[in-house]
């Protein structure tokens, strides 16, 4: 019986992570056909040749995707790196310092999360205009580094540890700098990387606030050079899948190299409230 029952739960799970991972499969066999092979009926799931490249040659070399993968890497850095610093300080401020009015601060942060995204894009572009940013990769970061998801999944993490931590580190004279930097921050590397994982998939496919910010085509990210392969009269979905699947690589990469990381991070940011 509970071999049988063994079974079962391993057959299911493959089926769920074949449908999960099939896109991504479809993608990538989708991106070695060529145009007409992308478009012929009945489908074919398997492409007539597992050589082809030509697809690749022409992304990188006539749609110029090397220069918008630079701007992208450049883009989901200037966003990740000072998002995860800057978060973590303010997490270590809510789960650890008393001042007036700390509580109502914090709800009043998730109550702006409920505002919708559409309803500020126009207050934050006036403001990247008059801070001379449209056009530029600071109007595309300086906004989005402020993160109240990415504080309270940390906050959740250091209120998992223990106060005495804490108080013994201020009886020997540690200021509050020196407890984040030297005890609080080394023991909550799992959530920081659970949390920089989250905060580098979302600024890899950010779409459309860069789309709104960027003008010119030396400056486009990976997601406006992607759907401007969408012709309004014509569409060669064997570039765009090739583009699709060159976007979604780097995530997926990173995301099997620190998966354990991620899930245990994930799992300690709801120890306690």
């Amino acid at each position: 019986m509970k071999r049988t029952a063994y079974l079962i739960s391993v057959t299911l799970f493959f089926v769920v992570s074949l449908l999960w991972f099939f896109p991504f499969i479809w993608i990538f066999l989708s991106s070695l056909k060529t145009y007409p092979e992308t478009v012929q009926l009945p489908v074919r799931i398997l492409p007539n040749s597992f050589t082809y490249m030509g697809n690749f040659d022409e992304i990188f070399g006539r749609l110029h995707f090397l220069s918008y993968y630079g701007n992208n890497i450049i883009v989901t850095l200037g966003i990740t790196i000072p998002q995860i610093f800057l978060s973590s300080m303010a997490a270590y401020g809510f789960a650890r310092i008393d001042f007036p009015f700390k509580n109502g601060i914090f709800t009043s942060l998730f109550i702006a999360i409920m505002i919708p995204l559409q309803m500020v894009l126009m207050p934050r572009y006036n403001m990247m205009l008059a801070f001379g940013w449209v056009n530029s990769f600071l109007g595309v970061i300086v906004p989005l580094i402020p993160s109240v998801v990415c504080t309270f999944l940390i906050r959740q993490q250091i209120l998992s540890l223990p106060k005495s931590l804490d108080e013994s580190a201020i009886i020997d004279g540690a200021s509050h700098w020196r407890i984040y930097r030297s005890i609080i921050m080394p023991l909550s590397k799992s959530s920081l990387l659970a949390t920089g994982i989250m905060c580098m998939v979302f600024a890899w496919n950010n779409f459309l606030w860069p789309l709104i910010v960027i003008n010119e085509e030396k400056l486009y990210t990976l997601s406006i050079a992607t759907a401007n392969l969408q012709g309004q009269m014509m569409t060669r979905e064997n570039l765009l899948m090739t583009a699709a699947f060159l976007v979604s690589l780097p995530v997926i990469v990173v995301f099997l190299f620190a998966q354990k990381h991620f899930i245990a991070g994930i799992a300690l940011t709801g120890l306690k409230e």
